[in-house]
């Protein structure tokens, strides 16, 4: 593998967004522009319109089998899902090619071969690891998923280390997880599904709070994560759409700071 850093042209296009085209000029005998504006932008090669989204970025030009290949990043602009990679591939004698962005909701990172590029996504709780593959010949292919296993080992141990950042790493934690399981039974999936999604948490002293929602589905599918350092007690909360709040363990049990946390939660559906 011979990697090389991206020409200079492609370094000074930041932020795109802020002019009306990017003129990359000519590369392996082939001209690349990004024109139009915000949030209609366009990757033009040789004339051709080769994709359009909010936000375009050039990343790594990179030598995958001898063939040259430039890594970029296509997002619509919004907050919920972060941009998700393509490739141009300059084969000898031919025509550039597109391929991707990779259709996922999702933080992608990427490794390189000498014969193709290997692209992933976090491993994230009740989905795994999705994975896919580019090579000059096959262009992008999906690969099987990995299925997700907790790995932090550091029980209740983890809220004074603050290694819980998003509420979803609570589900990495072996024991914390466990807790969760024993506590919400068979809503276990549901709450799964919603805690992973889109959100942020924080310390309130010792203990952990963390709020998250279903991408694209804010102020309608919502969860609540609270984690108590003294009693090592997990407590729940989520909003299905269009249905009642649910609370595990019921209300009256749970410690006066994390009724706290649920009232404000709660306050968005009175």
């Amino acid at each position: 593998m011979i990697r090389k850093a991206i020409f200079a042209a492609i370094a000074t296009m930041v932020p795109v967004t802020t002019v009306s085209a990017v003129d990359v000029g000519q590369m392996f005998g082939h001209s690349i522009a990004i024109v139009g504006d915000y949030p209609d932008r366009i990757i033009r090669i040789d004339g051709r319109d080769m994709h359009t989204n909010a936000i375009l970025t050039f990343d790594e030009l990179v030598l995958v089998s001898g063939v040259p290949a430039l890594i970029g990043n296509s997002s619509n602009g919004g907050n919920a899902c972060d941009g998700t990679p393509f490739v141009i591939s300059f084969p000898s004698g031919g025509k550039p090619r597109f391929d991707g962005p990779i259709e996922a909701c999702a933080i992608i990172s990427y490794t390189l071969r000498s014969d193709g590029i290997d692209f992933s996504t976090k491993d994230v709780p009740g989905q795994g690891t999705r994975r896919w593959t580019w090579s000059p010949s096959e262009g992008l292919q999906a690969l099987k998923d990995v299925a997700f296993a907790p790995k932090d080992t550091t029980g209740w141990q983890a809220l004074r280390e603050r290694s819980i950042q998003h509420p979803a790493d609570a589900l990495n934690n072996i024991a914390i997880a466990a807790d969760v399981k024993a506590l919400l039974g068979a809503d276990f999936s549901t709450f799964q599904e919603i805690i992973t999604g889109t959100g942020s948490g924080e310390f309130r002293g010792a203990d952990y709070i963390g709020q998250t929602c279903t991408p694209h589905m804010c102020r309608k599918q919502e969860a609540l994560l609270f984690l108590s350092a003294e009693e090592k007690q997990v407590y729940a909360a989520w909003k299905p759409l269009d249905e009642k709040i649910e609370v595990r363990p019921p209300v009256g049990q749970w410690p006066e700071a994390a009724k706290r946390e649920l009232r404000a939660w709660a306050k968005t559906w009175k």
